[in-house]
This record gives C-alpha cells, sequence and structure tokens, in this order.
C-alpha cells in the first residue's frame, strides 16, 4: 500500500515501454500525436496520415501498467486482444508466430511516472502529458523477457497467420482490440 504522502506525490503510477538505444536507458522524447476531432482516437503523425480535422499536440503517452504490457514488444509488432480483464480471467494477446523471435530478442526500458507529473486523462482512457519537455522518470527498469511481463496480466497465444486470425473475429463479430496495420 503506498503511503499518503507519497501518494500527494506521484498519484496514479503510470508507465510507458521505450526502446535502448545503444543497449543503455533513455529519457523518451515528446512526439507529434494526431487526436481525431472528437478526441475518440490518436496516433503518432510519423507512422500514419491523420485526417484533415485532426489536432496536433506534441507530447508524451503513459498508462496504467496492464494496459502498456504489450508495447513491451518492438514497436512494429502487431497484435490482438480478445476477451476482458475480471477477477477470473484475463485477456488473451494474440501475436503472429513469425514475431515469436523478433519479441523474445527484444529488449526494452519501463519508466515509471506519477500522474502529478503534469499527465492528463484523454477521451480513450489514456494518459497524454502535452509539451516539449520530457518529465524525469522517478523510476526506470530494464526488461529483458517481455513475454514474461506482458504474461503477468494478458493469456498469450501466437498464430499462424494473424490477419487470417482477425479476418475470423470479424466474421465471428467478436469484440477485439488491435494494434498495427492488417490486411
Amino acid at each position: 500500500m503506498m503511503r499518503f504522502k507519497t501518494y500527494l506525490f506521484e498519484g496514479r503510477r503510470l508507465f510507458r515501454f521505450d526502446d535502448l538505444k545503444d543497449g543503455k536507458q533513455i529519457i523518451p522524447k515528446p512526439q507529434k500525436y494526431a487526436f481525431d476531432s472528437d478526441g475518440s482516437g490518436s496516433g503518432n503523425i510519423d507512422k500514419y496520415d491523420p485526417p484533415k480535422d485532426a489536432t496536433i499536440k506534441t507530447g508524451l503517452f503513459a498508462d496504467e501498467y496492464h494496459r502498456v504490457l504489450p508495447y513491451a514488444t518492438p514497436r512494429s509488432t502487431r497484435f490482438i486482444v480478445t476477451g476482458q480483464r475480471t477477477k477470473k480471467s484475463k485477456p488473451t494477446i494474440h501475436f503472429d508466430k513469425k514475431d515469436k523471435d523478433k519479441i523474445m530478442s527484444h529488449v526494452t526500458s519501463l519508466s515509471q511516472y506519477g500522474e502529478q507529473q503534469g499527465f492528463k486523462k484523454t477521451k480513450t482512457d489514456e494518459f497524454f502529458r502535452e509539451g516539449d519537455k520530457t518529465p524525469r522518470p522517478m523510476s526506470q527498469k530494464i526488461i529483458k523477457n517481455p513475454l514474461e511481463h506482458i504474461s503477468k496480466h494478458y493469456e498469450i497465444k501466437f498464430v499462424d497467420d494473424l490477419d487470417d486470425h482477425k479476418a475470423k473475429l470479424d466474421a465471428n463479430k467478436t469484440h477485439y482490440e488491435a494494434e498495427g496495420e492488417f490486411d
């Protein structure tokens, strides 16, 4: 349990994963993101072409630990999450089998922040700190086995073809969340 004094300083603990540069921990740099006009979504403008009515903001995303865990994988890794988190079950995260070696050899840095460091909750329930300067993480830890950390809050499944798997979920009208470009 967090002490009251610690809570006042840190508030909600927020996390993010960043790739290491030359095997060293880094202070993440703010990036430019496009936010949909209704606030229902966002994306890094280096990775996709934003809609014309999007608002561009510079800043840094962070979130609760279980929500950022999939990003312990390399940034280009696509995934699908099915199921709901309950007291008795975890959602399942699906990866493509061809990405397993890339995921297992990935080393990343987990940074911890406090909500009081300027992070505000967005309409998508993520946390964003707007601005050109990055706050110093309260702590950082190198993660050498991403799947070990992901398995704390997700069942992990590797499928033969993630595009085919998504098509089957669509055909069965199964609810899921996906990250990355799909056919």
